[in-house]
């Protein structure tokens, strides 16, 4: 079995991690249409595209939610 990894990090980096593998996934996209236009086999880079996919979702997703509980909208405000 393995324990979850935690670490401490700045919220602030998450947009700039989120960036980073949107970029990432992009190009690798790009990758995969090339290889496959070749003829060339990506088994591999389509199941690390998911991957990618995976930890977009979660970054952007984590952003999300540390960006509504400091800069709260006017739609959740609280119902008296």
């Amino acid at each position: 079995m393995y324990e979850p990894f935690q670490a401490k990090i700045a919220n602030t980096d998450l947009i700039r991690w989120y960036d980073a593998v949107q970029w990432s996934r992009l190009a690798l996209q790009a990758q995969i249409k090339k290889y496959n236009a070749n003829g060339l086999n990506t088994a591999y880079d389509e199941t690390q595209l998911e991957k990618l996919v995976e930890l977009e979702q979660f970054l952007k997703m984590s952003w999300d939610q540390w960006k509504e509980s400091v800069f709260p909208s006017e739609t959740t405000q609280e119902v008296k």
